[in-house]
């Protein structure tokens, strides 16, 4: 493709201020990435904040499971009413040396399976 005079002065232009605001750009981002951090905020009060908010995640983890297991009781507890045995969660964990419970019930699969008696043919509609 061959560009007239014109048009590669136009680009030439253009590239020329591309690069001049790219360098404006490079000065300007250890100002960016300064002022990014809470500024007057010293390494360690940002240490002690991050302290802080993990111990109030901790406790709303520790709230949150107890209850996941106040939900889960009651659940296990209208399971029972209604005569449904629950499932164990995937996602429960065993404790350290423990193997995850095994079912209560073999699966009724196991045994020997069903083999369907062949049903009668229709006639045809022809």
């Amino acid at each position: 493709m061959v560009m007239d005079p014109t048009s590669a002065a136009e680009a030439r232009e253009r590239v020329a201020k591309w690069i001049e605001e790219t360098r404006q750009i490079f000065s300007l981002l250890p100002e960016l990435i300064a002022s990014d951090h809470h500024p007057g905020a010293s390494p360690q009060k940002e240490v002690d904040k991050l302290h802080k908010d993990i111990e109030e995640l901790k406790r709303e983890n520790h709230l949150l499971r107890l209850e996941k297991d106040e939900i889960a009781q009651a659940m296990g507890q209208i399971a029972a009413k209604l005569g449904i045995t629950p499932r164990r969660s995937p996602f429960e964990r065993s404790g350290p040396g423990e193997h995850p419970r095994q079912p209560e019930h073999p699966k009724a699969a196991e045994s020997p399976k069903h083999v369907e008696q062949p049903k009668a043919v229709e006639p045809s509609k022809s």
